[in-house]
């Protein structure tokens, strides 16, 4: 265990007044603390680089504080102040967050205090809300460490989530002392085990600190069925419950909820429990055994302006805006060519006319006017705009900018679509035209662009499609 860095009443950087200690783990320590300055409670986690055996331990405690700076949650403690002291002997760091008054869920538990399906449930939809935040940021955000000694119940009853980054449970608590993965035996994910972590692991750690408030047993200690918690010989809750906790902690990632977003829905009664992966594991299955993925790859066009990244967690495409080229121009020229057929032929005889003639040449001035503003966004857009296309494991998005600013998304779980592909469309006129979308069902997400050409954009198509196919 770590020894004591700061006693009672030292002042650190001439700021922060220690009051006592909160907790420590096997590398770090936090103390409650007096904010002098601002006259508030604040947590101050302590970390010594003489006492850390591993570099990764300063790592994970410099992300912890660059994660809590991003964030922004009632959930989560606002993140203050991040540095560092150097001593004769020693460096420490010091990560500086709000002190979040209340118990934790361990606590309570250990109080004897037991709780209704009902109560369980709501502090359950508490978690979710806030998982469905951080895994439904750009990049998601996973916690790694859910476990009752991180959520802390507020007298209010809002439940808050602490301890980004687990430095001081990496090596307490774990079942290889040795290793720098992240995460509490009982609570963590099969997956964590190898070091891989993802959504779904946030999720296998909320349903076992469930199974721990409605048994207040260990999820370690509870009888298994075939490896996994038999919920239903350990707990008196209803089978429509029982059965969302059993997905909830299912060893296999695949067979979990495919995102926090959906497995708030189905606890709320807003989506069919019966809901799977079916839909797109066939549709991927079927791509595979017909050789479409591979007939859809193309080669990365030779002159393309899109900046491509992947990896096997990450796919990225940033489109540029297409700049002084000619269909920028042609945009622009519209834009005024169709304003001064306005201005010449239509607004200067709007009023002599009679009423029913002004009304129709009126509602001809307000269509001709809106293509013209049509065409001149779409020539400032070809100008300066610029567009992205992103698919990690769990989402897809679809963003549009213009002057630095997002003017539009559309996202989307990767384990709904339904497919991704090209669509031709017919107009009225019997003109034909190409479409590139991803569907979830009935909704389709359009991911063409003005500022994409068609050999580009079958490269993107290809590529989405091999990147599902490989997740």
């Amino acid at each position: 265990m770590i020894e004591e860095l700061h006693q009672i009443g030292d002042i650190v950087s001439d700021r922060y007044t220690i009051v006592s200690v909160l907790g420590r783990g096997g590398m770090a320590i936090t103390y409650a603390a007096t904010d002098r300055l601002r006259d508030r409670a604040v947590a101050i986690k302590v970390l010594s680089l003489r006492q850390a055996s591993q570099w990764k331990v300063i790592e994970l405690f410099e992300r912890e504080a660059k994660v809590l700076a991003s964030l922004n949650h009632p959930q989560i403690p606002k993140y203050i102040d991040y540095f560092y002291t150097d001593l004769e002997s020693d460096r420490r760091f010091y990560l500086v967050q709000e002190l979040i008054e209340g118990k934790s869920l361990n606590e309570i538990v250990q109080n004897g205090t037991r709780m209704t399906e009902g109560e369980v449930k709501e502090i359950a939809i508490q978690i979710l809300n806030l998982l469905c935040y951080l895994h439904e940021l750009s990049p998601p955000v996973v916690h790694r460490d859910i476990k009752p000694h991180n959520l802390i119940q507020r007298p209010t009853g809002a439940i808050a989530l602490v301890d980004f980054g687990a430095v001081q449970d990496i090596y307490r608590n774990t079942i290889a002392g040795g290793s720098t993965f992240v995460g509490t035996y009982g609570y963590m994910a099969p997956e964590q085990f190898q070091g891989q972590a993802s959504c779904a692991s946030d999720l296998y750690g909320l349903g076992a600190t469930l199974m721990f408030l409605l048994t207040h047993r260990s999820p370690s200690e509870l009888p298994q069925n075939r490896m996994k918690i038999d919920v239903r010989s350990c707990t008196e809750i209803s089978p429509e419950f029982a059965k969302w906790l059993e997905q909830a902690i299912e060893p296999t990632t695949e067979d979990r909820f495919p995102s926090a977003r959906i497995a708030l829905e189905i606890l709320e009664g807003k989506r069919n429990s019966t809901y799977s992966l079916a839909n797109a594991n066939n549709y991927i299955a079927t791509l595979k055994s017909s050789g479409e993925i591979a007939k859809a790859r193309k080669l990365k066009p030779l002159d393309t302006r899109i900046q491509f990244e992947r990896t096997s967690d990450r796919l990225t495409f940033k489109i540029p805006s297409l700049g002084y080229r000619p269909l920028t121009w042609v945009f622009g020229a519209f834009a005024l060519g169709i304003y001064w057929g306005l201005d010449k032929f239509i607004l200067p005889y709007l009023h002599t006319f009679g009423l029913l003639s002004q009304i129709a040449l009126g509602f001809v001035a307000v269509m001709v006017g809106l293509m013209s503003l049509m065409c001149a966004f779409l020539f400032v857009y070809a100008l300066i705009g610029n567009f992205l296309i992103e698919m990690d494991r769990q989402t897809f998005r679809i963003s549009w900018y213009l002057f630095g600013i997002r003017i539009g998304r559309e996202r989307g779980y990767n384990s709904e679509i339904t497919r991704i592909g090209i669509e031709e469309i017919e107009s009225g006129n019997g003109q034909k035209s190409t479409q590139y979308a991803i569907w979830r069902g009935a909704s389709k997400h359009r991911f063409d662009s003005i500022l994409i050409e068609k050999e580009e954009m079958d490269w993107i198509l290809g590529e989405l499609l091999d990147f599902l196919s490989h997740l």
